[in-house]
């Protein structure tokens, strides 16, 4: 099914909690527990590629551990700059901000972290993954550090756990950035979300050749050669990662409901952006996060997919920049 196909559908704009007993009903539901204990992290062309990433995007590779899992983070800038938290996707890892954080790391400290279960941090299969919990989890961490307040941008699955943090501890966040960010029912059944209710998980590889898909769909179709690239950079990374890639997209599903009653919560300048040909979370969910958030402002980037930072990252950082360093100036200014 092509973009197209179902870019026309309208939902019935059923509850979060009805979306989460479709899903319960499909395949993708069922979580093979064995095999997820048994799960050992492999070496690949990918993870030999990260420290290269990390020297490109000026970023230095820190560990800390938080809620018996060990994080692995990026911190780059200089320590007296204004604090930029950048919280990457579902499936995905800190390396997805590697392009933004090179052009942004002069004006901000620049914190990336992969979050636990994803990348080089520690996944447990006793643990829960849910947005809220990530969510914890990163307001421990960013204790850890002695943050007590920063600038918060979160792509997708980040984005929803940004919104939640935003929630419960707002004196921690100066700027929210919802970038493509679940947590809102658009109007309209983006492709991921038709596949899921067929029992085909699209953003999941289970096998290296499935990486392309993975990135047909989150990419614009002008950027088809760069997503053909991190196919095969990626691919057997993303394959060995499949059984905990679907664990933990039942723990997203299942915490949007809490993730939607916590955004009128939301008090910090917000800001949302998003692409305009998003084939996993339609853009017609920025009206449904300005109605739930109604101070917060929009953009929506033309030609552009699900993932700004990696496919436009220079349009990215000019207006994460712009939004942020106003933000920066009233806070100084108050407490001048």
């Amino acid at each position: 099914m092509s973009s197209t196909d179902v870019s026309d559908v309208t939902k019935p704009e059923p509850a979060f909690a009805e979306l989460e007993a479709l899903y319960a009903a499909t395949p993708l539901a069922a979580i093979d527990r064995d095999r997820l204990r048994q799960w050992r992290p492999e070496s690949s062309l990918w993870g030999r590629l990260k420290p290269l990433i990390a020297r490109r995007a000026g970023a230095r590779l820190c560990w800390t551990e938080v809620a018996g899992h060990r994080i692995n983070y990026w911190d780059s800038g200089a320590s007296d700059k204004p604090v930029l938290v950048l919280i990457h996707g579902f499936g995905s890892s800190k390396e997805n901000w590697s392009f933004l954080s090179e052009l942004m790391h002069r004006e901000f400290r620049i914190l990336a972290p992969d979050l636990p279960g994803f990348g080089n941090s520690t996944f447990r299969v006793d643990s829960d993954y849910r947005v809220e919990t990530q969510a914890e989890r990163m307001a421990e961490w960013l204790k850890q550090l002695g943050v007590a307040s920063a600038f918060i941008a979160g792509s997708s699955m980040g984005g929803a756990i940004a919104a939640s943090l935003a929630a419960h501890h707002p004196a921690m966040v100066n700027g929210l950035c919802l970038m493509n960010a679940a947590g809102v029912p658009g109007t309209r059944i983006s492709m991921l979300e038709a596949g899921v209710l067929a029992g085909n998980n699209y953003l999941v590889a289970n096998r290296p050749a499935e990486a392309q898909r993975v990135f047909q769909i989150c990419f614009h179709s002008r950027k088809r050669l760069l997503g053909a690239v991190f196919g095969l950079l990626m691919g057997t990374e993303m394959a060995h990662r499949a059984p905990l890639n679907h664990a933990i997209f039942s723990d997203l599903v299942y915490s949007l409901s809490a993730v939607n009653a916590s955004l009128p919560q939301v008090k910090s300048p917000t800001f949302v952006l998003w692409g305009d040909s998003d084939q996993v979370l339609d853009v017609s969910c920025v009206d449904a996060f300005l109605a739930a958030i109604p101070h917060a402002k929009a953009m929506v980037l033309p030609e552009t997919g699900h993932l700004p930072m990696v496919e436009k990252p220079k349009d990215t950082a000019t207006v994460l920049r712009a939004f942020f360093n106003a933000q920066h100036s009233i806070v100084h200014t108050e407490n001048l």
